[in-house]
C-alpha cells in the first residue's frame, strides 16, 4: 500500500493447478509458491467523462498507460523486496506480453503469459462478472492490475463468496462504448 496500491491480495499456487501451465504462475517459474496482486482504481471520474464520443478517444484509455506506469513500479519494488529477502520473484507487468498465435502447446490466440484478472480472483481481491471483468467490492470493475510471483511462502487470503458482486442485468452490454460485450 504505501508504495500507491489501491488493493493487495496473495493467492497461494494451488488456485492455479486447472491452468494451463503457460498460462500460469507455475510455467513462468516453476518453483513459485505465492502469487502477489496489486490493484490501482480508474477514478469515477475518468470513466464517467460523457459526451457524445466514446470515452476511449482520450480519456480513460489514454490514462492507463500513467495507471500501467504506477503498477510495473509496484511490482519492480516487491520483486526486489522478495529478492533482498531471499527469495526469488518475477514481476508481470501490467500490459503483458499478449500471444496472437499458438504457442508451444497452447492452443490459445491471445493469449496472455498470465491473466491478472484471474490472478485478481485468485488472491481473493475480485469476483468475475457478466462482461469478463474482475469486480471488486471497493470499485466494482474499475481496476488495474499487476501480479508478482514468488517462492516466498506467504499466507493466501480467502476468496472471495462469487456471485455476490455482479447480478447480471446486462448493464455492461448497454453501456460499453466500444460494444465489446455481447450476449
Amino acid at each position: 500500500f504505501s508504495l500507491g496500491a489501491d488493493l493487495v491480495g496473495v493467492g497461494n499456487i494451488e488456485r492455479w493447478e486447472n491452468a494451463p501451465l503457460l498460462m500460469s504462475p507455475a510455467g513462468i517459474m516453476p518453483s513459485a509458491r505465492s502469487v502477489v496482486v496489486c490493484a490501482i482504481h480508474h477514478t469515477d471520474a475518468m470513466i464517467e467523462i460523457g459526451g457524445e464520443g466514446s470515452p476511449h478517444d482520450y480519456g480513460s484509455y489514454f490514462y492507463q498507460y500513467y495507471m500501467n506506469k504506477q503498477l510495473d513500479v509496484i511490482s519492480y519494488r516487491l520483486a526486489c523486496f522478495f529478492e533482498d529477502r531471499g527469495y526469488r520473484a518475477v514481476p508481470i507487468v501490467s500490459s503483458n506480453i499478449w500471444r496472437y498465435r499458438n504457442y508451444k502447446d497452447l492452443e490459445a490466440t491471445f493469449a496472455p503469459d498470465m491473466s491478472h484478472i484471474y490472478a485478481s480472483v485468485c488472491a481473493g481481491l475480485t469476483e468475475m462478472g457478466y462482461s469478463g471483468l474482475a469486480m471488486s467490492p471497493e470499485y466494482g470493475p474499475r481496476n488495474r492490475f499487476v501480479s508478482i510471483i514468488t517462492d516466498a511462502p506467504l499466507v493466501a487470503d480467502p476468496l472471495l463468496a462469487g456471485e455476490t458482486l455482479c447480478d447480471h442485468c446486462g448493464q455492461c452490454i448497454a453501456h460499453c462504448y466500444a460494444e465489446a460485450v455481447n450476449k
